[in-house]
């Protein structure tokens, strides 16, 4: 496999587990936080012993892992979240969760994947995405639950309905699929939630910036990203605008 299909392959397996133990989890009336957290852990050691079996030179940065900063001298580091969207996972019914796995090379995103396993939407830089994407007749914009002012701001200047939902890998699968227009989120994020909703929707053919319209510095010492903005390239001007219009 190519480092673009090891991806999407691991995205898969993670979460083909996660879902498997919710539902035993849930059968067997498992403590929520119990089962978020063991779920957590479960995705975190699959993907870290693939990673071992796989690419065994390659560095790594979880969330749920311990920060070895000799990758910031690798050339190769995967970042991934193993749960993207724990508070819902432990909840039947829920779908907004995810997992997350991408790859940076020489400081540069090389490939990445985000599966929702719940919606049984799976997506990677190893797939063919339409070369033409159509904006919705009426525009949708998603962003998180709290704290989402700026996202309620651009909704309303680019006459868009405003949507909120939990996980980022979720939200971007929502603008990648074709059921939202614009993602917009302003704060509280991480590398491990950025990357692979990033890589993907590059892959796809959107835009996908920081909240200043710059882009992305990924494997930092402090992995954290103060924003970002995943759209249809021809609305990316529009948003970046509104949002820096002081």
């Amino acid at each position: 496999m190519d480092d673009h299909e090891l991806a999407g392959y691991l995205a898969e397996l993670a979460g083909a587990e996660l879902l498997h133990f919710r539902q035993e989890g849930i059968r067997s009336g498992t403590n929520s936080w119990v089962l978020r957290d063991k779920g957590d852990l479960i995705s975190h050691n699959l993907l870290i012993e693939q990673l071992s079996r796989h690419r065994p030179q390659d560095a790594v940065l979880s969330e749920e892992g311990s920060d070895d900063q000799r990758r910031l001298d690798a050339d190769r580091v995967w970042i991934i979240d193993p749960l993207d969207g724990s508070q819902d996972y432990p909840y039947n019914g829920s779908d907004e969760w995810a997992v997350h796995v991408a790859l940076i090379e020489d400081g540069e995103l090389k490939a990445g994947a985000v599966s929702c396993p719940s919606l049984n939407r799976h997506y990677s830089t190893a797939m063919r995405y339409p070369d033409e994407r159509q904006i919705r007749e009426e525009r949708i914009v998603v962003s998180n639950r709290w704290n989402a002012y700026q996202a309620a701001y651009v909704a309303e200047a680019i006459g868009a309905r405003l949507a909120s939902c939990g996980s980022a890998g979720i939200k971007a699968s929502l603008v990648i699929g074709e059921d939202a227009d614009v993602y917009i989120h302003n704060s509280g994020l991480y590398e491990w939630d950025v990357c692979a909703p990033v890589a993907v929707a590059r892959a796809a053919g959107l835009s996908a910036c920081q909240l200043d319209g710059s882009d992305f510095k990924f494997n930092k010492k402090a992995p954290i990203v103060r924003g970002l903005v995943i759209c249809h390239s021809e609305l990316l001007d529009e948003v970046l605008n509104v949002l820096n219009s002081g």
